[in-house]
C-alpha cells in the first residue's frame, strides 16, 4: 500500500513514517503542500494523510491541508484522504468533510487506528469505483488483476497492473519513465530503467498473446504512449 503524507512537523513526520513502515506501508513524506500537489500529480496513491495546519513555504503562497485537498479533487483526484489535525470541534470535522476528506484524526493518535483506518479506505475505493478499465477491446479487471479480451484473460502482477492501468487510463499521453518508477515503487526506493524496461516488455507481451488493439508504443528521449487502433501492434516497437 502506498500513501501520500504531507506534515510540516520533523518530528510527527519522522515518527509516522518509521511506524507505517513497520507496518509494511511505502511513504512518500513532504513537509509543504507544493511539494505534495507535484506528487500527487505524477504517482498514484492509495491513500493521503494530511496535516490540516501547515507552515507556509518562504516565496510561496501559503496552503494548508484544506487547500491542497480543495486543489486535488478540483484536478479530479479521488484518492481517499484522512485528515489530521489539533483541533477537533465539530465545525472543523465538517468543513474537512465537505471539502473533500474522507476520514479524520485528531492529534495526537495511535499509529495502529492510523493504520486501520488507512486500510480501510484504500480497500472502500474498489468496491466504488469501475471494476473494469477499457480500451480499445482490452479491459483491465481491477479486482481479480487480470486482462481481458473477449473470453480470454491473462493475470497481472502488481507491477504490471499499476502499468496498464496508468495507461489505460491516459491513453495517447506521453507517460515518462520517471512517472512510471513512481507509480511502482515509493519515493524512498531506488529504482532502474532497466526494472521499467521489464514491466513495459511483460505488459506488452501479454498484450500479444491476448490480440489486445492496444500497444505501448516507445517514444525516444521522451517515454512512453498507450495506442489503439488496427496496426497498433505495428507501432509497438
Amino acid at each position: 500500500m502506498k500513501v501520500l503524507f504531507v506534515e510540516d512537523s520533523p518530528r510527527l513526520g519522522e515518527a509516522t513514517c518509521k511506524a507505517l513502515a513497520r507496518s509494511g506501508l511505502a511513504v512518500d513524506w513532504f513537509r509543504d503542500a507544493e511539494d505534495g500537489w507535484h506528487a500527487w500529480r505524477s504517482s498514484q496513491y492509495d491513500a493521503a494523510i494530511l496535516d490540516i495546519m501547515l507552515a507556509p513555504e518562504a516565496g510561496l503562497e501559503p496552503q494548508d491541508g484544506l487547500d491542497l485537498l480543495l486543489r486535488v479533487r478540483a484536478a479530479g483526484i479521488s484518492t481517499p484522504v484522512i485528515l489530521l489535525t489539533a483541533l477537533g470541534s465539530v465545525d472543523e470535522r465538517v468543513r474537512g468533510l465537505e471539502t473533500g476528506a474522507d476520514d479524520y484524526l485528531v492529534k495526537p493518535f495511535a499509529i495502529e487506528e492510523l493504520v486501520a483506518r488507512l486500510r480501510a479506505l484504500a480497500r472502500r475505493p474498489l468496491a466504488l469505483a469501475e471494476d473494469v478499465v477499457c480500451l480499445g477491446n482490452l479491459g483491465f479487471d481491477r479486482a481479480s488483476n487480470e486482462l481481458v479480451v473477449g473470453d480470454r484473460r491473462t493475470s497481472l502482477s502488481r507491477g504490471e497492473s499499476i502499468v496498464i492501468e496508468r495507461f489505460l487510463r491516459a491513453p495517447n499521453r506521453v507517460i515518462t519513465k520517471t512517472q512510471l518508477g513512481d507509480s511502482i515503487h515509493s519515493l524512498e526506493e531506488d529504482y532502474t530503467e532497466n526494472s521499467i524496461h521489464v514491466h513495459i516488455h511483460r505488459v506488452r507481451a501479454k498484450l500479444a498473446e491476448l490480440d489486445a488493439d492496444v500497444a505501448i508504443r516507445t517514444l525516444r528521449g521522451l517515454g512512453y504512449m498507450a495506442i489503439t487502433n488496427s496496426r497498433a501492434s505495428a507501432k509497438s516497437g
